[in-house]
C-alpha cells in the first residue's frame, strides 16, 4: 500500500517536519531505507546515521525531532511521542499480518473424543490431541502439535509446528510456543546404585502462566514434585533450557542459549543475555540482569548488573578485565624492575666489599 506522509502522521498523532505530501510505500531500517520507505531512530546510534540515510521519511522523538530538524531539508520527519510504538503502528500498516485462517477442526487432526476444543479454535491437519484435553477459544494448534493428556490450554493460544506438551502441562491465555519447543518433558534426574545412573521419577507439572512467549526448539521440563513455573508475562527465546522444578518471576526476559539448572528461582523483571548458565538451586534477585555467557553459582541480589565466570557486580568485572588487559606490560615491567633490582643489588654488594678488600691489601 501506499500513504502520505501526512496520513501517516495524523494515524499516529505525530508532527509533520519537511515535506507532508511525499509517497511512503514501505518501512525499513536506517541503513536500507530508501526515498519511499518508512524507518525510525530511536537511540544514538541510528540518530548518528541519519545524515547517511536515504530514507523518504524518519520518525523521530519529538525532541530528536528539534535536534535534527535540519534534515527535514531532504526527508520528511514525523515526532511522536513513543518512536517504538509508532514504528510498530506502521508495520501494521505497511506489512499486515496474515488474516487468521478460519480451518476449524481438521478432519486430518487427531483427537481425542473426551477432549473440549472452545470455539473459534483452528486445530491444524497432522496435530495430535490425546484424552482429557481442555483448549479455550479462538486458540492456533499448528501441524505437527502434540498435546498430551489431561493438559489445560486457556483461550488465544498459538501452539507452532511441530511444538510438544507432555502430559498434564497447564498453558495460560495469550501464549505463544513456537515451533519444535517442548514443554513438560522429564528433568534430568539420576542416582547411582549398583554402579549404574538410575532414573529419579518426575511426577510433577509444569504450569506457564498468562501472556508468556516461548521461542523456537526451547525446552522446559515438568518437577520432580510440585510445578515448574514460568511467570506472567516472562519472554523467552530461542533454544533455551529450563530444568526442572524451576519457578521463574513475572516479566522475566530469557535470550537465546541460556541454561537453568534444576530449582533456579528468580524475581520479577530477571534479565539474563545470551549463553548464561546457572547453578542448580540458585534464586537470582528481582531485577537482576546478567550480561552475556556470565555464569551464576550462588545467588544474586536483585538490581544490580552482573558479568563474567563466575558472574560478579559488573563494575568489579570490569576493573578485573582491565587490569588483565594490563598483563603484558605489567609483566614487561616486573622483568624491567628485576634487573633494576639486580643491579642494584650488584653495586651494593661491591661498596659493602669495597673497604675490606683495602684493609686486606695493606
Amino acid at each position: 500500500m501506499q500513504t502520505t506522509v501526512r496520513a501517516l502522521a495524523e494515524r499516529l498523532q505525530g508532527a509533520v517536519s519537511g515535506d507532508p505530501a511525499r509517497l511512503l510505500s514501505g518501512v525499513r531500517s536506517i541503513d536500507r531505507a530508501g526515498p519511499g520507505d518508512l524507518s525510525f531512530a530511536a537511540d544514538e546510534r541510528n540518530l548518528r546515521k541519519l545524515s547517511r540515510s536515504a530514507a523518504g521519511a524518519v520518525l523521530l522523538s519529538r525532541a530528536d525531532a528539534e535536534r535534527y530538524a535540519a534534515l527535514a531539508e531532504r526527508m520528511s520527519l514525523i515526532a511522536v511521542d513513543d518512536t517504538f510504538a509508532a514504528f510498530g503502528q506502521s508495520l501494521d500498516l505497511f506489512r499486515p499480518p496474515r488474516p487468521r485462517p478460519p480451518v476449524g477442526l481438521s478432519r486430518d487432526a487427531h483427537v481425542s473424543p473426551t477432549a473440549r476444543i472452545g470455539a473459534f479454535t483452528n486445530i491444524f491437519p497432522g496435530a495430535h490431541i490425546l484424552d482429557d484435553v481442555t483448549i479455550g477459544e479462538s486458540c492456533d494448534i499448528h501441524p505437527g502439535v502434540f498435546i498430551g493428556a489431561g493438559c489445560r490450554i486457556g483461550s488465544h493460544v498459538t501452539l507452532h509446528a511441530n511444538a510438544v506438551l507432555y502430559a498434564d502441562v497447564s498453558v495460560g491465555n495469550r501464549v505463544t510456543i513456537h515451533a519444535s519447543a517442548v514443554i513438560g518433558a522429564d528433568g534430568f534426574g539420576y542416582r547411582l546404585r549398583d554402579g549404574k545412573h538410575v532414573r529419579i521419577p518426575h511426577r510433577g507439572t509444569v504450569r506457564i502462566e498468562d501472556d508468556v512467549e516461548i521461542g523456537a526448539c526451547t525446552t522446559i521440563d515438568r518437577a520432580m514434585i510440585g510445578e515448574t513455573v514460568i511467570g506472567e508475562g516472562t519472554k523467552i527465546d530461542n533454544l533455551v533450557m529450563i530444568a526442572h522444578n524451576c519457578e521463574l518471576g513475572r516479566h522475566n526476559i530469557l535470550v537465546s542459549q541460556v541454561g537453568f539448572a534444576g530449582s533456579v528461582t528468580t524475581g520479577d523483571y530477571v534479565v539474563c543475555a545470551g549463553q548464561v548458565g546457572i547453578a542448580d538451586h540458585v534464586h537470582l534477585g528481582e531485577r537482576a540482569v546478567l550480561g552475556s555467557k556470565a555464569g551464576v553459582h550462588k545467588d544474586v541480589p536483585g538490581g544490580q548488573t552482573y558479568l563474567g565466570a563466575p558472574a560478579m557486580p559488573a563494575a568489579e568485572t570490569r576493573r578485573i578485565v582491565m587490569a588483565q588487559q594490563r598483563l603484558p606490560e605489567l609483566r614487561v615491567t616486573v622483568r624491567a624492575l628485576e634487573q633494576q633490582v639486580a643491579e642494584l643489588t650488584r653495586r651494593l654488594n661491591e661498596l659493602a666489599g669495597g673497604p675490606e678488600e683495602s684493609r686486606s691489601a695493606a
